[in-house]
């Protein structure tokens, strides 16, 4: 590894080097990880999701070798926005020579903050009514004639209890889906073991398979690829996959966990592992699946309350998976069950330097 390669990789930002061809003549490291389809000697023009009108400002910037500077919107696994701010740099012997040296600064958050702001009003003013409603209607009904009747308190202070922990259960979920979503354009580096990250979050789910009476099986493979990722949260997000699996499969029902390495023909396009969650439950209509990962979307509200769902549980797995460079896909038939696939990147082998 060069000095000039190292001190790009000390900088906290992406960085790439184009030379006079626009071919990428270096990349450091945070490049590498928001673009994983960059490699050094190709041509920028090969990246799809790098619109035409950024080309031509970057052709622009070699004739008239002045600076420049535009918004880059991106489109890979989720749309991120960046601020790019273009360089010219010509050595002194070599002024036929020029290379551009592009810095992307992630506009990515302070977009996503404006929309979960606006969001936020709307989703959750509507989800807080509805127990907010209930507890009032229990405490109008206790100050009356239910305060003399022993039994009829005890039900509604039982019930007003449950509708406390559904409304505590929502505000939880709604700060970890904030916290996710507010980080998700910024690739975890730390290097994990799947293995344990898998056995954690099963572990944690058999008290819940067996209060509602599941089998919970496991088919994984030993030895899986690293990966790179924060455990808590990938182990959140199998967390509730095994939930939603429990709470949806039907009686006596067995649910299966199975990890693998995925094959070529995955959604990655990349070396990636697969953890499959497998329920044998009531099947999903297929319209309704596309929308499964929406934000409080529930197929049947009624069973979802009921089991204690928020309608984030998806949304959480989607969006650490997104932060991951993961992806969720969902198979379901009707009668028989679902199952919900997480895929995630392989990381890259370490070198010695």
């Amino acid at each position: 590894m060069t000095t000039r390669t190292k001190l790009l990789d000390s900088i906290s930002v992406p960085i790439v080097v184009l030379n006079s061809d626009l071919c990428v003549a270096l990349a450091n490291e945070d490049a590498l990880t928001s673009f994983p389809t960059l490699e050094t000697g190709m041509e920028l023009e090969r990246l799809g999701n790098w619109n035409s009108d950024f080309i031509a400002v970057l052709k622009g910037a070699l004739s008239d070798q002045e600076a420049a500077s535009l918004t880059l919107v991106t489109d890979d696994t989720f749309q991120r926005e960046f601020l790019v701010s273009v360089k010219t740099l010509t050595a002194p012997d070599q002024a036929s020579d020029t290379t551009l040296a592009l810095t992307f600064i992630d506009q990515t958050p302070l977009r996503v903050a404006k929309s979960m702001r606006s969001d936020f009003v709307a989703n959750v003013s509507h989800e807080i009514r509805s127990p907010l409603t209930a507890i009032s209607g229990f405490v109008e009904t206790l100050q009356g004639e239910a305060q003399n009747d022993p039994e009829a308190r005890a039900l509604f202070l039982d019930l007003m209890g449950k509708e406390v922990v559904r409304m505590t259960n929502l505000v939880s979920d709604l700060l970890s889906l904030s916290k996710v979503e507010a980080k998700e354009s910024r690739a975890p580096k730390n290097r994990l073991n799947l293995n344990q990250t898998i056995l954690q979050a099963v572990e944690s789910a058999t008290s819940l398979a067996r209060k509602r009476g599941k089998n919970l099986e496991c088919q994984i493979e030993p030895s899986l690829p690293t990966a790179l990722g924060k455990r808590d949260h990938l182990a959140r997000a199998l967390i509730n996959l095994l939930e939603n699996a429990i709470n949806y499969s039907r009686e006596d029902g067995t649910v299966t966990v199975t990890a693998q390495v995925a094959p070529a023909d995955n959604p990655l396009k990349r070396d990636a592992v697969m953890i499959a969650v497998r329920d044998q439950g009531e099947g999903i209509p297929a319209r309704e699946i596309p929308r499964l990962t929406e934000r409080f979307y529930r197929v049947d509200k009624s069973r979802s309350r009921n089991v204690g769902g928020t309608g984030l549980g998806l949304a959480i797995v989607k969006h650490i998976l997104v932060r991951h460079r993961g992806i969720l896909t969902i198979e379901s038939t009707l009668g028989e069950g679902s199952t919900f696939t997480a895929y995630l990147p392989v990381a890259a082998p370490q070198h010695k330097n």
